[in-house]
């Protein structure tokens, strides 16, 4: 049936070429059209035509080998991130909420929805946790070109290519010996006056300022022809040094921030810390056969006895501190690209890369973290009250009138051990190779067939975490100071602020190290043929070129193995997660067609006139089937403006971590609208999420802005589909032939996404509150005891398909080069100048299929996570004189959002929650950059980004969600968040 379906499948796009040829003449002269216009062997990112000249129907925007340098990037990443179609991807900024990889995100839609391309080829996913393809596998100093191609592109490309195709193309056929060397460092001085009054408030230390953040990458190219120049091996090799940079080192990071109620934000900052801190976080629990103490919340007393004090926000821990702003990292690159030409028919060919990469991620200590305890699922741990440790009133506080007895008494505990940071040792070890041959086959046709194989390798070890088991049996003391478990327990006294009785033999018995590791693997047999029938006579009676096609096969399987130890099996970690093995793998099959038809050329207001179609069929081994296609029509009335306009369905398949996630509880940033004292959300409302009466009002709030969530995959999961309209126009004036313009309008709209719960627990938590409805509300679950929405408490967020999500607006780009001759001044050399820009109008979403929306263009926050502003551009203006330099200045710029939880929208609140006037601002970058050709083979670069040293905006840790979203109380993977960046680099060929 399969083989069947197959076959029918080829012959429906085969289809599409003969359709498209409906109406169009053969030329008579079949032997003149052979031998008239040749198709030369350029082939445009967006299709796998080959074309006549260097033009795209679909919207593309390339970054030059020159833009690269110019940037001074070490990392790809870098780059892509302050392009304005993208939105920011993970990167070296990302402590907590990162994995240790680079990711990619255009438009928004996220990196799952970015297909990344090397040399037009798939590049694997690079992490088992997070299947998304890992620029770090990309060498910068090789990079000739990046194409994106916005919109759909799965009918090309396949799966994943739903916001678009970021295609890097990397230099190879090179000759000679070229050698690069880079070094960058950060310059920072203190000047947010606003944070460090807050600061200074709160008797935070106050950071000098800073020169940091080292970074050094050095790369080497050899490259030479063999055999008469029928072949050509490149071969390269890089490293990368980045130095972690902490919170500390930077004001407006230094400490979490919250904004008071009598003042904007921006005037009105206070630091705050966490309530798991060093002073202690303790509050009783009901027991079996135990009255309780008091259920009010306390602190150990500061002054150092065994007392409690009430609960202190001026105690907190300042958890910022030891926070990464930048990971520490060490990466080797290394490959070869080779081909050989054994005749025209036949060339053989091969590529390799090879990536090392070991980054460390470091943030604040690890203790008893309240809403966790000695098992997963539990919100408390077990004090005997007798227990030598406690001080008398501390016994009565969690145990009432068993105080002094063996009874148990329950308490919420909160306890930061500060010697000792938690961190995240990352290693990906990731290789793709590929070994195909391709060749002319004569009369227009060529062929390119190839297999590839694609392996990421992880392992993260976790450090400085503290066994949740181990911590249970210390806090269990016999009367003469032995544990009950007896063997080599060690008792724990934190009934004491500071941490002043721990000892070293405790900490050991404490700390706990764990691993997990895995790989992804992706394996590609693929055979395209492409001819141009024009060769054969099929062409428009009223066009110069033929007809051009493209078809073939591919089969592609994903595979995945995700172990863990004991520690994340057992959630034994505290401040950690659990973590299960986890292992799948899909196939599937593919076929291909495309077709170009130029159906006017050069005639009286129709200088061109062409249209592209496509068509793919997949059928996954998982059950599902798809059809992907586009459409595309071109017209240029003339040589001056060139329209456009193209329609691409395009599908997203689940991947194999949404697939195949085994169940877990987690964490998501948000608030619990019924927590406090003085919730925000009505006693009813709270009722419908399973709040009782009597807990309301002496519900904990979430801790840290996160609250609990049940997390896991879905086989039943179906594919998202995708609906891609754009529509633009080129231009490029002959009054003016060095201008170069063009605007394009895009539209996607993407429906059955596949997220965690009904549009994430955040939205599923509000639409609960806001309606009562037995769909959102079945999905939370409340500690029967306590009613919290942590430990115990959670939202069912597990992997669903539900709802849509549509954005569009508008990319500008724009290029011009003049003498500065042309304007009557001296011959003082060249000028040149680049735009492009994005106006994203709507980025809408419905959680939930036939339910309501929220919009979050010009927003940030819990719910719309990083900033996407309305527009961003990059500009650059480049002078080139006569004499061997060039000097470059750099505009970047992005505008302003809000704070998503200050809209009216009830899916945005969070159920009330707001921030005074939260906002980030517009941020206006200017980079200066220069080059000096030394002598003919030696070149020296050197600029300054973010010259004015520029602070990033700040949030809200508490309201704002950039704990979440962000690191340090800001979005590094947006803005300049380490300041003013100096690079210096000098290149060598041999």
């Amino acid at each position: 049936m399969k083989m069947t379906s197959m076959r029918e499948r080829l012959l429906a796009s085969s289809m599409i070429c003969g359709a498209a040829l409906i109406g169009l003449t053969a030329s008579p002269a079949f032997a003149a059209a052979a031998a008239g216009s040749e198709v030369s062997e350029i082939v445009v990112t967006g299709s796998r035509i080959p074309q006549p000249n260097l033009t795209s129907i679909s919207p593309l925007t390339t970054v030059s080998q020159e833009d690269v340098k110019a940037t001074g990037t070490t990392t790809i990443d870098t780059l892509t991130n302050s392009l304005p179609s993208v939105v920011g991807g993970q990167n070296l900024g990302q402590s907590i909420n990162g994995n240790g990889t680079a990711t990619i995100d255009l438009r928004g839609l996220g990196p799952a929805r970015t297909l990344v391309l090397v040399n037009g080829r798939r590049l694997q996913p690079g992490d088992p946790t997070s299947p998304f393809a890992d620029l770090n596998n990309i060498p910068a100093a090789l990079v000739e070109r990046i194409d994106l191609v916005t919109g759909g592109a799965s009918a090309v490309y396949g799966a994943d290519a739903v916001a678009g195709v970021v295609n890097f193309v990397l230099q190879k056929n090179f000759q000679g010996v070229r050698i690069d060397a880079q070094y960058n460092f950060f310059n920072h001085q203190q000047h947010d006056k606003t944070v460090t009054s807050a600061l200074r408030a709160g008797k935070y230390t106050v950071p000098g300022d800073r020169n940091d953040g080292q970074q050094v990458s050095v790369s080497a190219l050899f490259g030479t022809n063999f055999a008469d120049d029928k072949g050509n091996i490149t071969v390269y090799g890089t490293y990368f040094n980045a130095q972690p940079v902490t919170q500390s080192t930077r004001d407006f990071a230094s400490c979490g921030l919250y904004s008071t109620a009598t003042a904007t934000a921006y005037d009105g900052y206070r630091c705050f810390g966490s309530s798991n801190g060093a002073f202690g976080r303790f509050r009783a629990q009901k027991a079996p056969g135990v009255i309780p103490g008091s259920t009010s919340a306390f602190n150990n007393n500061p002054d150092g006895t065994k007392t409690f004090v009430p609960l202190s926000g001026a105690l907190g821990y300042n958890f910022n501190t030891l926070s990464y702003l930048q990971r520490q990292d060490d990466r080797y690159n290394a490959g070869y690209f080779a081909h050989y030409e054994i005749n025209p028919a036949v060339e053989l060919y091969s590529e390799f890369l090879f990536t090392d990469d070991r980054t460390r991620a470091q943030y604040a200590p690890s203790g008893l973290f309240n809403g966790s305890g000695a098992v997963v699922g539990q919100s408390y741990f077990d004090i005997n009250c007798n227990n030598p440790l406690l001080g008398a009133t501390q016994a009565q506080t969690i145990c009432g009138a068993a105080a002094g007895t063996p009874a148990l008494g329950r308490a919420a505990i909160g306890y930061r051990f500060t010697s000792v940071p938690r961190s995240d040792s990352y290693v990906h070890t990731s290789y793709r190779i590929n070994f195909g041959v391709r060749g002319d086959l004569g009369e227009g046709w060529s062929y390119d067939a190839y297999a590839q194989l694609g392996r990421s390798g992880f392992q993260d070890t976790q450090r400085g975490y503290t066994s949740l088991a181990n911590i249970q049996k210390a806090l269990l003391v016999n009367p003469d100071g032995t544990c009950f478990s007896g063997g080599v327990c060690v008792p724990l006294d934190i009934f004491r602020a500071q941490g002043a009785n721990i000892t070293p033999a405790a900490y050991k018995y404490l700390l706990v190290n764990a691993l997990s590791s895995g790989n992804n693997t992706e394996q590609i047999l693929s055979a395209s043929v492409a001819g141009d029938l024009g060769k054969f006579g099929v062409k428009s009676p009223m066009a110069t070129d033929g007809v051009g096609v493209a078809f073939g096969t591919e089969y592609r399987r994903e595979s995945l193995d995700y172990n863990v130890d004991n520690e994340y099996l057992l959630g034994d970690l505290s401040g950690g997660s659990q973590r299960l093995n986890n292992n799948g793998s899909f196939d599937v099959y593919e076929l291909f067609g495309e077709v170009r038809v130029p159906l006017v050329q050069d005639q009286p207001f129709i200088k061109s006139l062409s249209v592209e179609g496509g068509y793919r069929f997949s059928d996954y081994s998982l059950g599902s089937r798809t059809d992907t296609y586009k459409g595309a029509v071109e017209y240029a009335p003339f040589d001056d403006i060139r329209f456009r306009g193209s329609y691409n369905r395009a599908v997203r398949a689940p991947n194999i971590v949404e697939l195949f996630t085994p169940q877990t509880q987690a964490l998501f940033n948000g608030s619990d609208p019924c927590g406090g004292s003085a919730p925000t959300a009505s006693r009813a409302a709270c009722a419908f999420t399973g709040a009782t009466a009597a807990q309301y009002g002496s519900i904990d709030p979430c801790p840290a802005s996160q609250c609990g969530s049940l997390t896991g995959g879905n086989r039943n999961l179906s594919p998202e589909t995708a609906d891609t309209y754009s529509f633009g126009a080129v231009i490029t004036p002959r009054w003016l032939p060095a201008l170069s313009v063009s605007i394009d309008y895009f539209d996607i709209r993407v429906k059955d996404v596949v997220v965690l719960g009904l549009g994430g627990a955040a939205v599923t938590l509000t639409s609960c509150l806001q309606t009562g409805s037995p769909v959102y509300c079945s999905l939370v679950s409340r500690d029967p005891v306590t009613g919290d929405l942590f430990g115990s408490g959670f939202v069912d967020a597990r992997y669903t398909n539900t709802g849509f999500v549509k954005t569009k607006g508008v990319d500008v780009s724009a290029s011009y080069r003049a003498n500065i001759s042309d304007f009557g001044l001296p011959d003082w050399g060249g000028l040149s100048a680049s735009l492009v820009g994005t106006y994203t109008d709507s980025y809408l979403t419905q959680p939930v299929t036939g339910g309501g929306t929220y919009e979050c263009a010009g927003l940030y926050g819990v719910t719309c996570n990083v900033p996407l502003p309305h527009w961003k551009h990059r500009a650059r203006l480049t002078w080139s004189p006569q004499w061997p330099v060039t000097a470059s200045v750099t505009w970047r710029y992005i505008g302003k959002t809000r704070f998503d939880g200050n809209d009216t929208n009830t899916f945005l609140n969070n159920g009330g929650v707001t921030a005074i006037d939260a906002h980030t601002r517009a941020m206006n970058y200017i980079d200066l950059s220069g080059s000096w050709k030394v002598r003919t083979n030696l070149t020296l670069r050197g600029g300054v980004n973010n010259v004015f040293d520029l602070n990033p905006p700040r949030g809200d840790s508490v309201n704002n969600g950039a704990f979440g979203g962000g690191n340090g109380n800001t979005f590094p993977q947006i803005y300049d968040v380490l300041g003013r960046n100096v690079y210096m680099s000098l290149t060598a060929e041999f």
